[in-house]
């Protein structure tokens, strides 16, 4: 009897965890503001699949409940990584680089990989060689070792165990620890990302693009019984949520073409965000043409 009454309760248990990175819809709403800031991750959350390598300007048009018209353009999304996390990766690079000294003859670390973009790390994720879509190496806090005995590369061995106790020794965390998809030549500065968002939520911009891949990717495993394999995804999927409740969104169905927008140009290598908060709607740029969408702001499904 005592088992059977504890059933529920682990149920319940686990189904919070299961809530915290549930999706979460646009649920259409009048807007009375929206910052600039806002606009940066409406843009974000809506386009996966464009590549801003190209893109000179970012324009924010923004049409307030009384008609009046403001616009702001800006040349990036977001403060450069290697500024915000300037100090995170001098730390962690001290550290990296006396991993070297640590491994004694006959053995030799070298690093193969250290900082990726952004088209390396999703090519490498393609392949099957890596499961993010963001990587730590993105940001300068990862990096990949080799480690060679009189010259030759070993793939694998009890060297490599001891290179990832010297790196937890130091403060760094192990790729061999990785759970369902181990990697005992990578370290990295935080333990997954979601640790890395807790402290810059700023950070957050670069995966919003991906969630919805990682959401499909979580519920998979769930839905076969593997949540030990993805639970680094289940925290990541957690902490966006918590970053998106309540906040300003554009609902996912597109709707037709507004007659105000009828004056709206697009200019080659410039995106255009536009928050019309008077009637209700948001267009957002894709490539050369655009969409547009209800306002709304995120909730609970």
């Amino acid at each position: 009897m005592i088992l059977i009454g504890l059933i529920p309760l682990l149920w319940l248990f686990f189904s919070f965890g299961d809530e915290d990175a549930k999706p979460r819809i646009c649920e259409p709403t009048k807007l009375e503001s929206l910052d600039w800031e806002e606009f940066k991750w409406l843009y974000k959350q809506q386009d996966s699949t464009f590549s801003g390598d190209s893109v000179a300007h970012y324009i924010f048009i923004r049409i307030n409940p009384d008609g009046s018209r403001e616009t702001r353009e800006v040349t990036t999304l977001h403060q450069p990584w290697t500024e915000l996390l300037a100090s995170e990766i001098d730390s962690f690079e001290i550290k990296r680089d006396s991993l070297i000294k640590r491994i004694h003859p006959p053995y030799r670390l070298k690093y193969t990989s250290t900082t990726r973009n952004k088209k390396q790390q999703l090519a490498l994720q393609k392949k099957g060689f890596s499961k993010a879509f963001i990587s730590f190496h993105n940001f300068g806090l990862a990096a990949d070792g080799a480690i060679y005995r009189k010259g030759r590369y070993l793939k694998r061995g009890m060297i490599y165990d001891q290179y990832g106790y010297k790196a937890k020794e130091i403060g760094m965390y192990w790729g061999g620890d990785f759970v369902g998809f181990p990697d005992p030549g990578h370290i990295q500065a935080f333990l997954n990302s979601a640790s890395l968002i807790q402290k810059y939520p700023e950070v957050a911009l670069e995966y919003e693009p991906f969630k919805n891949a990682y959401e499909r990717n979580y519920f998979k495993k769930v839905d076969l019984g593997r949540e030990e394999l993805v639970e680094d995804s289940r925290d990541l999927l957690t902490e966006l949520n918590k970053l998106r409740e309540n906040k300003p969104c554009a609902c996912s169905q597109a709707i037709p073409f507004p007659a105000s927008a009828s004056d709206l140009q697009l200019k080659p290598y410039t995106i255009t965000v536009l928050a019309n908060l008077r009637e209700d709607y948001i267009f957002i740029q894709k490539g050369s043409y655009g969409y547009f969408y209800s306002t709304g702001r995120w909730k609970l499904d």
